[in-house]
């Protein structure tokens, strides 16, 4: 299973711990901290926590604990160098997704560690989850991105036992420098997937001493202040598209017009939501028989396009579902804004998502040049405005000053982006490569946000490990990359 099968995922794992061991501690000074023993998903790992103070700045007061999962190395005499995943957001748990990168890291655990820690907020680390919809309520899942009464009660709720101005990047990485003194390992080879790129950077920032190597997948910079470019982003994405199945022609035979299609699901969509008959999901994400009447918006059907341009393996289903839709038939598209809502936007953990965006981003997005970017596009600004909306309503941070400041390195950097990234584009990692000396910037042709079902993916997963165990960018033969390829699109239902 290609690693970029799972980069953008949320993954339930069931953890059962035995007995304890030791981590090896190497650092004179810094405090041992015992593991214990544990199988995750059926395999053998060694689970435990870390207890840090929730100020870093007075170390008074509460403390929380950090959830840690460690899938020691398979060979023998193990480097001291461990290999760390940071997944995205933010909000998502880096030990839920464990076994499935350990699955797909088989080559880089033959010599080291691959260890996974819950962010502060996160996961089993004092997470800062919210209810933010009704799952008796269908059409609650289609309304506003953060209902605002439901944000207020979350907040009410989470300041009972967090200070939601403790859960930002810069302060999140420091915990991750003291559990690599407190587990006594050598520097770190950081990967991080759309947000954990920007942490995997803020890290390289504060602490360039622990640093061997960093991969990138998906570039979020400390710029890049979500959700200023959302619009414009996913617009240059879903062109792309387009103009793929234009060029396509299968695809272009059996939808001719798909632009002006494009153009008239828009039209249709501005003049007010359109009622559309859904089955209702199980719990389980079974089909239920029940049919109920949503209504469906110009904000959420954007949203689900936009959300399919993340995945390589829907996105050749965006042409049908867009002549579906033109043609009057809504479904498909009501159906996908559903499952994304359910199964992305009400996962993770949206008190820290909040927490991070509230204090790094939205200060910086200006509303009048997010309207000025959002004109003409699919999207619009419709994300801008309701989480501008909830950022008033949450406690904000203060950030170090510079913190938007591109960070510089001499370190080894190899980047990965997709070509129709909607989120975080080329663009992004070719910025960012500028001030990496010893970088490669890799663009998978017709990418999304991750890799999932493309032909040949496995490439990327090759490249990746090369890295690692050379601990340099010179030399890799990158040429596969070339050869990455979507699947055909979908004609028909």
């Amino acid at each position: 299973m290609p690693l970029t099968n799972f980069l953008a995922g949320f993954f339930g794992i069931a953890f059962v711990c035995f007995f304890p061991l030791s981590v090896r501690n190497e650092q004179q000074g810094s405090p041992r901290l015992t593991l214990i023993s544990c199988t995750v998903a059926g395999a053998q790992a060694r689970c435990g926590d870390h207890e840090v103070f929730e100020n870093r700045a007075t170390r008074t007061g509460r403390k929380i604990k950090l959830k840690i999962v460690v899938f020691p190395a398979t060979g023998k005499d193990p480097l001291s160098d461990p290999f760390v995943y940071i997944p995205g957001g933010p909000g998502s748990s880096a030990t839920e997704d464990a076994p499935y990168v350990a699955q797909a890291l088989g080559r880089i655990r033959e010599k080291r560690d691959l260890l996974f820690v819950d962010q502060r907020g996160t996961g089993g680390s004092n997470p800062l989850d919210c209810e933010l919809f009704n799952p008796a309520d269908l059409q609650s899942y289609l309304g506003d991105f953060f209902p605002l009464d439901d944000v207020k009660k979350c907040r009410e709720q989470l300041e009972k036992k967090a200070d939601l101005t403790l859960y930002t990047t810069s302060i999140a990485v420091d915990d991750l420098e003291e559990l690599r003194q407190a587990l006594g390992y050598d520097k770190l080879n950081l990967m991080g997937a759309s947000y954990g790129t920007r942490a995997a950077m803020v890290f390289l920032r504060q602490h360039p001493q622990s640093v061997r190597t960093v991969t990138l997948f998906g570039v979020s910079p400390t710029s890049h202040h979500m959700p200023r470019t959302f619009a414009p982003d996913t617009e240059r994405a879903l062109q792309g598209v387009l103009a793929e199945c234009a060029a396509d022609q299968a695809c272009n035979g059996a939808f001719p017009n798909l632009r002006g299609e494009a153009k008239a699901v828009l039209e249709r969509l501005l003049k007010g939501p359109v009622e559309v008959s859904v089955r209702s999901p199980m719990r389980d994400g079974a089909q239920a028989n029940e049919v109920t009447k949503v209504k469906l918006s110009r904000d959420l059907a954007a949203e689900a396009i936009r959300y399919m341009l993340y995945n390589p393996g829907a996105v050749p289903r965006i042409p049908l579902f867009l002549h579906q839709a033109a043609e009057g038939n809504f479904l498909s598209l009501a159906q996908a804004a559903l499952e994304y809502r359910r199964r992305i936007v009400a996962s993770g953990s949206n008190g820290m998502y909040l927490s991070v965006t509230c204090a790094e981003d939205l200060p910086w997005a200006k509303p009048e040049e997010v309207t000025r970017l959002s004109v003409n596009t699919f999207l619009g600004d419709y994300r801008m405005k309701q989480q501008r909306a909830a950022c008033e309503l949450w406690p904000r941070s203060p950030i170090p000053p510079g913190y938007s400041s591109p960070v510089k390195s001499a370190a080894p950097v190899l980047i990965f982006t997709g070509q129709w990234d909607p989120v975080t584009p080329p663009s992004h990692g070719d910025f960012v490569a500028k001030s990496f000396s010893n970088s490669l910037h890799l663009v998978v042709p017709q990418g999304g946000h991750g890799l999932g079902g493309m032909q040949g993916a496995a490439c990327v997963d090759k490249l990746h490990a090369e890295f690692v165990e050379q601990g340099s960018v010179k030399g890799l033969d990158a040429t596969c990359v070339k050869a990455i390829k979507r699947q055909p699109f979908v004609l028909a239902q």
